[in-house]
């Protein structure tokens, strides 16, 4: 595309013309809205809003296309369907990002108030034509909208690309008040959308690099969900909700080193669901899935918040207690037999109960390997004895001297 310069008031000065900037606007976000729409597929379905992000440049371009239309459509006519579009896609934006953060907004408040603003728009162009209100009037409106848009991601947009997104917006909130500022002193009534003045091109500039750094931030976004997706898949257990082996054996360890580095016990419960495999048997795997969900959950409601579930595997789950030695653990191991042992029976699930050991790092051998091994043991007895039981792991000590009485 041909760049075409003109001079303007001050025979010095070069300045790109506002026809070539508003082409390269629609051609830039056109460009934004392929990009978005080729990443998308490669997003998971939980993540919302990509496909209203992929469609606003699509919008916004249409409508830079449209004011560029004066001429050949009647001059109030590409106005309006310019100002309509922008607006559409300032739309989209907003509610692409509230539906990304899960986060309602409503949309028939906020469609009103666009049509109220066109409607005040079309007085001043056709009733009372000023070229200075329709100006102040649009980025005010538009204000309001990046504004919210802003907000939003500096609330709930925490990584570096939510805060990236938050300034860039409010940079332009800056520069659509400029501009709203300037119109009264600088525009005359019957000027036109492509006056040559200097904040005019900073105006319609800022809405095509605007839009291609939003739209690059949109893309860091998502790509910042989906790395925090596959962390989640590797540390959650995707059918109870409970930590992950890989997760809880972390946990284990990291509890281990800041034994060694300060004394401060802890303890852990191994638990398993007694005669899963007859449940499985009786009632099908889907069922035997569905309660070990509900067992998860129970389990979860005994705890306290600094506990952790961890699915050890199959039907056998850790949980790490900081902070709390054998008795206390023998407590809490109590207390969660007891919620299982008394959960709300949902109807085509069978009831359940557990057998827990539980282990103290105190009494165990110096490492994650051992506190298990103790927790084993003691769970082995627990089953042995009948289920639906607690046993304590037997300190390393008394384990001696019973073999050697042995």
């Amino acid at each position: 595309m041909r760049i075409m310069l003109g001079y303007h008031n001050n025979p010095g000065s070069v300045m790109l013309d506002l026809r070539t900037i508003n082409s390269i606007t629609g051609m830039m976000a056109l460009l934004m809205a392929f990009v978005l729409l080729g990443m998308r597929h490669y997003y998971p379905r939980r993540i919302k809003g990509t496909l209203l992000w992929a469609l606003s440049p699509i919008v916004g371009g249409c409508s830079s296309l449209a004011y560029g239309l004066d001429g050949v459509l009647p001059a109030a006519l590409a106005a309006m369907l310019g100002n309509a579009l922008a607006y559409a896609s300032a739309a989209m934006n907003l509610f692409g990002t509230a539906a990304f953060y899960e986060q309602p907004l409503n949309g028939r408040r906020w469609l009103a108030f666009t049509l109220a603003v066109l409607g005040v728009i079309a007085c001043f162009m056709l009733v009372w034509p000023d070229y200075r209100m329709r100006v102040l009037v649009f980025a005010l409106a538009m204000t309001v909208y990046t504004g919210m848009h802003a907000s939003l991601h500096w609330r709930h947009g925490l990584s570096f690309a939510g805060r990236l997104l938050a300034a860039l917006l409010l940079l332009r909130c800056l520069i659509l008040l400029l501009r709203a500022g300037s119109a009264p002193f600088i525009d005359a009534a019957d000027a036109t959308r492509y006056g040559p003045t200097l904040i005019q091109m900073l105006y319609l500039s800022s809405f095509s690099v605007g839009g291609m750094l939003t739209c690059l931030g949109f893309v860091l976004l998502a790509s910042e969900r989906v790395r925090a997706e596959f962390e989640r898949m590797a540390n959650v257990d995707p059918l109870t909700g409970a930590a992950s082996r890989r997760a809880i054996m972390q946990s284990l360890d990291g509890e281990v080193q800041r034994w060694r580095r300060t004394g401060r016990v802890f303890s852990i419960l191994l638990l398993d669901i007694d005669h899963f495999k007859r449940i499985n048997d009786r009632h099908g795997h889907a069922v035997g899935d569905q309660v070990l969900a509900r067992f998860a959950d129970s389990v979860k409601s005994a705890l306290r918040s600094i506990d952790t579930l961890g699915r050890y595997g199959g039907e056998e789950f850790v949980v790490l207690l900081p902070d709390n030695d054998l008795q206390s653990a023998a407590v809490a191991a109590e207390r969660v037999r007891h919620v299982v042992e008394r959960q709300i029976v949902e109807a085509g699930l069978p009831a359940c109960t557990t057998s827990i050991g539980c282990a103290c790092i105190d009494g165990s051998g110096p490492t994650v390997e051992a506190l298990l091994a103790d927790a084993d043991a003691a769970l082995y007895t627990a089953k042995h004895e009948g289920r639906n039981a607690v046993r304590l792991a037997q300190p390393q000590a008394e384990q001696a001297s019973a073999s050697a009485r042995r």
